[in-house]
């Protein structure tokens, strides 16, 4: 083993990848091992909190976990008061609470990366989290989120997206509980505190983001170049499938790339997505929020979205058992 993989396999040893997870049987594991090629390798630990998937996805969850590519699995039963994609950001703060490693990687199923001959990365990531200013390491942002320059190669920004983070598990937790320590210790039964932003299915970003401004912190992005990206692409299933075969071939990255790597305001209509089916449609719908920051008014309409989906699932699923 040479000295560089020496590093490399003790910096992953220190690494939580976690995530919560709903659907996605298709691509689930095709996905976490294009993470373990981003990183290098498995890292220390492997957490996947389930949200509720279907007995399809829950049975490649528990198969992944039988062959030791997830380390740490939790599935929700049907009759759980948390069960549901619309209880998600519960399982975002479980999957980092359950993680044992120093640091974390945050990440979603329907974001993908890519690296190649990046191999140091990760270990100079880890490096950058002991600055003073630096809250996390993260990727693309899918519109302008600068605040300003770090050095050649990497910017600050007040984002942080549970799509993809790298941060100290402590830091993690800590802004979690400085957000909201009541709701947590009340099993999250009591005031979600994002619900005054119209946000609470966002918990987690909202906590990491006022954590920051509260503290002076940043999330340091690293630039994208056609050999290391992240994209987030808010697509699920057999599309998600068929825009990781496109992307892992590379095809028409360079648009989608830097997306966040901008001073403008974060205008909705500017929000892009890898692989998307028709982004003139979202971007119009965007567009109607003006030019507003996107946070409490995208999240907003996307919970609005979800919820009226699950009701009719849900009423679906009655219907079929009548």
């Amino acid at each position: 083993m040479t000295e560089q993989e020496k590093k490399s396999s003790a910096v992953l040893s220190q690494i939580s990848m976690v995530t919560a997870n709903y659907g996605e049987g298709a691509v689930l594991s095709d996905v976490i091992q294009d993470w373990f090629n981003f990183l290098g390798g498995k890292p220390g630990e492997v957490v996947v909190v389930d949200c509720g998937s279907d007995a399809e996805t829950q049975t490649v969850c528990w198969n992944m976990f039988q062959q030791g590519l997830i380390d740490k699995l939790q599935l929700i039963h049907p009759d759980s008061d948390d069960f549901g994609k619309d209880k998600g950001y519960i399982k975002e703060y479980t999957a980092g609470a359950i993680a044992s490693k120093p640091y974390v990687l945050v990440y979603k199923t329907d974001t993908l990366p890519y690296q190649s001959g990046h191999e140091g990365w990760l270990a100079e990531a880890i490096e950058y989290l002991d600055r003073a200013e630096v809250f996390a390491v993260g990727g693309s942002y899918n519109m302008p989120c600068k605040h300003h320059d770090a050095w050649p190669g990497w910017y600050y920004s007040r984002k942080c997206s549970y799509n993809f983070a790298l941060m100290k598990r402590d830091t993690f937790m800590a802004s979690a509980h400085e957000f909201a320590n009541d709701f947590i210790l009340s099993g999250f039964k009591s005031e979600n505190p994002a619900e005054r932003t119209g946000q609470d299915r966002y918990f987690i970003e909202v906590a990491f983001e006022q954590y920051m401004e509260r503290h002076d912190l940043y999330t340091l992005m690293k630039v994208e170049e056609p050999t290391w990206t992240v994209f987030h692409t808010n697509l699920h299933d057999q599309r998600l499938k068929q825009a990781r075969s496109q992307y892992l071939a590379r095809k028409k990255v360079e648009k989608y790339m830097n997306a966040g790597f901008s001073e403008q305001a974060p205008d909705p209509s500017k929000i892009i997505y890898y692989g998307y089916p028709n982004p003139g449609l979202i971007r119009r719908l965007r567009t109607a929020f003006g030019t507003t920051p996107l946070s409490p008014h995208w999240r907003a309409l996307k919970q609005r979205a979800a919820e009226k989906l699950l009701a009719k699932r849900r009423l679906q699923q009655s219907d079929s058992k009548s």
